[in-house]
């Protein structure tokens, strides 16, 4: 695995601080601008009869296939993972993978606080956020066996809807509250906004169950 990029002093970047850190990894903000309003698109054909909860459910379901799309499309060792309702595009070369997940209002702004995820989150991204500050990593949980290598560092794709704008930022977190929502980041690097009326933050599965793990390697 190659070393990511050094993290810059200050812990939230923005415009050119933020697309340099990108470039570090070789990703652009476009990618996630395009994987959010892709997400969108598909929201948007989502009727009145359908369950309430169901658009933010096909937001995130779009933009994470959106996002993987636009990273494998990229033939840099991207890979897709999933395990237990825990879905990432991964980069063993990099050390890193992400998942998308819906934050709250804090998300993509320097506010009073950092962001937390909009929704609790269970035992299994509760142990991929230990393994970000672990010099030697945990053996996986049991019924959780990573279909990953167990030495890539968790970041999140965060993205919350306001004010028919999309904001969002990708961010390396630290723990877990209280209340089982990430509440703290070591990185956050703020996305350009997105104008889109009608938006509606993610809504990812729970990622409690014991799922079948499954992996796919390789390009579309």
């Amino acid at each position: 695995m190659s070393e990511q990029p050094s993290a810059p002093r200050d812990a939230v970047l923005s415009g050119a601080d933020a697309q340099a850190r990108l470039a570090g990894f070789g990703l652009r903000p476009e990618y996630f601008s395009r994987a959010e309003t892709r997400g969108d698109e598909q929201r948007s054909r989502c009727l009145p009869v359908h369950p309430r909860t169901f658009p933010g459910q096909v937001m995130w379901a779009e933009t994470t296939a959106a996002l993987r799309t636009e990273l494998l499309a990229l033939d840099r060792g991207w890979r897709l993972g999933s395990s237990s309702n825990y879905e990432t595009v991964f980069n063993p070369e990099l050390g890193m993978e992400i998942s998308v997940l819906g934050g709250d209002a804090f998300t993509g702004v320097r506010g009073f606080r950092a962001p937390k995820a909009a929704h609790p989150r269970g035992p299994v991204t509760s142990h991929r956020i230990s393994r970000n500050f672990t010099d030697q990593y945990a053996l996986p949980l049991d019924g959780f066996d990573p279909p990953v290598p167990s030495d890539l560092r968790t970041w999140f794709f965060l993205i919350n809807a306001r004010d028919d704008m999309l904001y969002s930022e990708l961010s390396a977190p630290t723990h877990l509250g209280a209340d089982r929502r990430i509440g703290g980041w070591s990185e956050r690097i703020l996305l350009p906004e997105v104008p889109m009326p009608g938006a509606v933050t993610p809504l990812q599965p729970r990622d409690d169950d014991d799922a079948p793990a499954a992996v796919h390697v390789g390009r579309r």
